[in-house]
């Protein structure tokens, strides 16, 4: 019997920047729609190589972290890959948190240096100065040195596979946020496997980014995959309906790919410019982060767009499981099937058993584009044999397809019944009348806890308990009826724009009188039952 040899294979992501530099020089690599920067491969090589020089004459080493506050911009990228040839991990921090929380972040992940751009500078050196960050440097000087003064840029280096590249802060939906690690390797699988999901292989690809680079949507989705496979990435600081449609409008910019949460994309829906914009350079949108209304998918649909659901999370690659096929399964309300390189299992948590099909079940995750586990916590409460549990609830049909049916914290017993909220959420959002709504358990003295629908209704609407039982019937078990309702102007988000349930369960635990009548939208507009976000 012959054996081989073995071999460690090291390939450092930043690898990706000198192998396209060699191949396609004068390809553009990077782009912003909001100043018209263009950046081709071989300028993103130079600028990789000496802000990478840069960073280890400030005296940062490998492993040392290096926190970041800054816009969607080129120079963004420049300092990742920057980062991951100096073996700095980088921590993109939120924006939009206040100073305590980011000053938690950078005490959590105990980093050595804080870069900003211009815009963010004076929130920055107040997060730096909370935590005791002494080496501050300005993201535009860094990503733009010169050669010279001893300064040569930094070739390809050696890395394992496992080296960490990013630790990435999670929402917080359920506590406080934990810092997931990304990996050399689980940012390279997780580019294989969207590779056949997305289609980002072709060398005409532009993907428009205007989601936050603090966030794996906005990241790994589909930017750092599209960039692995020498496409283009199209930076916009800020997520705006209108610029959006016209950047995409205008075919010259030759946009093919999006990524976004469905209650963004429908913000696209509702600007008046829709309607005329030309989508003729689009082939994929995906996903993430909330319910893909049916309302969603028929609007693109008209344009001739294809929306593919996907699930996944920050410690999932972020993507697992995609829909690939059009209209007519995304109406089922499918999230896919698993990718390529990711296994998927339903599991009883209180048995550890495996779930029949169609049975409700903790989704559980294994592969290498998995996280390997959280800064500074211990895996054995997230792991089990190597599968990560992800807390959420799903459910799988007779043909492989997977349901989210919510967190496994956002469900509610109700008369000794599990009732998931996402089931609930997904069935009402199907009615014209209701654009957004939430389903949060309240308690009830007979039933122990019963559904509240707080609903944001479309514009002019009317919106009743009535209407929401009748969108129920046939498709729902009567005891998974919502029995109140609220109507409100907005439903409170948290940092990264998911609905912020422990924010409504609070409010309305403790501070709202339920209604239990069938009164509409008008009664309800006159209380001061304003939930929305601040």
């Amino acid at each position: 019997m012959m054996t081989m040899p073995s071999r460690t294979f090291r390939f450092p992501v930043s690898d990706w920047v000198a192998h396209h530099a060699s191949v396609r020089p004068h390809a553009i690599a990077l782009a912003s729609a909001d100043t018209g920067e263009r950046v081709s491969w071989a300028q993103l090589e130079q600028q990789v190589g000496l802000a990478a020089a840069a960073l280890l004459a400030h005296g940062l080493r490998p492993g040392d972290r290096i926190a970041v506050v800054a816009d969607n911009a080129p120079r963004a990228f420049v300092l990742q890959f920057a980062a991951m040839r100096a073996g700095v991990v980088m921590v993109p921090l939120n924006w939009r948190l206040v100073t305590a929380e980011m000053r938690h972040q950078c005490i959590d992940a105990a980093v050595s240096a804080l870069t900003h751009d211009a815009t963010w500078a004076e929130p920055a050196r107040d997060v730096a100065d909370a935590a005791g960050v002494q080496t501050i440097l300005e993201l535009e000087t860094l990503t733009s040195a010169e050669p010279g003064n001893g300064l040569v840029p930094l070739p390809p280096q050696p890395h394992d596979p496992d080296d960490i590249t990013h630790i990435l802060y999670t929402s917080g939906t359920t506590g406080t946020p934990k810092g997931a690690l990304v990996s050399h390797a689980s940012m390279m699988w997780n580019a294989f496997n969207i590779l056949t999901a997305a289609q980002v292989a072709a060398p005409d690809v532009n993907m428009l980014n205007p989601m936050p680079l603090f966030h794996a949507g906005g990241l790994n989705v589909l930017a750092n995959p599209i960039l692995m496979h020498g496409g283009q990435v199209t930076t916009m600081a800020r997520w705006n309906p209108a610029a959006i449609l016209a950047y995409i409008g205008d075919q010259t910019n030759g946009v093919t790919h999006l990524t976004t949460a469905p209650s963004l994309l429908q913000t696209l829906v509702e600007d008046p410019t829709f309607g005329t914009t030309d989508f003729g350079t689009m082939r994929k949108i995906v996903l993430g982060g909330g319910t893909t209304t049916p309302h969603l998918l028929r609007a693109f649909a008209a344009k001739g767009v294809a929306l593919h659901p996907q699930y996944g999370g920050t410690e999932t690659g972020p993507a697992a499981l995609v829909l690939e096929e059009g209209l007519e399964r995304a109406l089922s309300g499918t999230c896919g099937k698993p990718v390529l390189h990711t296994a998927v299992r339903l599991v009883d948590p209180d048995t550890l058993t495996d779930v029949a099909d169609d049975v409700v079940g903790e989704v559980w995750l294994k592969g290498p584009a998995v996280t390997p586990g959280y800064w500074n916590l211990p895996n054995e409460q997230y792991f089990v044999d190597g599968w990560f549990r992800t807390g959420d609830a799903a459910r799988r049909d007779a043909d492989g397809y997977f349901y989210i049916a919510g967190r496994y914290k956002d469900m509610y017993k109700s008369g000794g019944e599990n009732v998931y909220a996402a089931e609930v959420e997904n069935v009402l959002i199907d009615l014209p009348e209701v654009a957004e709504v939430a389903i949060i358990g309240v308690p009830d003295p007979k039933w122990g806890e019963v559904g509240l629908a707080v609903v944001v209704a479309s514009p002019g609407a009317d919106v009743t308990l009535d209407a929401l039982h009748s969108a129920c019937a046939g498709r729902i078990a009567r005891y998974k009826y919502p029995k109140h309702l609220d109507v409100v102007a907005a439903l409170p988000r948290n940092a990264t724009g998911k609905v912020a349930k422990m924010a409504l369960r609070e409010h309305y635990h403790s501070a709202v009188p339920l209604r239990t009548d069938h009164e509409s939208l008008v009664a309800h507009q006159k209380e001061s039952h304003d939930v929305s976000r601040r």
